[in-house]
């Protein structure tokens, strides 16, 4: 079970794109992100890496859990972004907690 972290924004889907942070409690293994390359879809990847220095500069930490309530709207990031990010040199990568990933951190060249 997921342990959702409240941040005080609310999520508001990229236009004409499928979601970033997607209605999912599933966990994911970090060993299955399997993209290993920048997003085809650049736009909606901006997107998310924005999404992710505003959550970042609300809970005031460069660690950012993947589980999160934007004002009782309860979404996972999604696992496309994540490895894309990670690609993009946006993400360090993530590792295993005991139920998967819980957390991303973002990388120092990207504040």
């Amino acid at each position: 079970m997921p342990e959702w972290t409240a941040v005080p924004l609310d999520y508001e889907p990229v236009s004409g794109q499928s979601d970033v942070f997607v209605k999912a409690a599933s966990t994911i293994d970090a060993d299955t992100l399997g993209k290993v390359t920048p997003a085809p879809t650049t736009a909606r990847q901006a997107y998310f890496h924005e999404y992710l220095k505003r959550i970042s500069w609300h809970l005031g930490s460069r660690s950012i859990p993947i589980f999160l309530d934007f004002n009782g709207d309860r979404r996972r990031m999604d696992k496309g972004c994540i490895g894309h990010a990670v690609a993009a040199g946006v993400l360090k990568p993530p590792v295993n907690g005991p139920d998967g990933i819980s957390h991303v951190e973002l990388a120092e060249s990207d504040t």
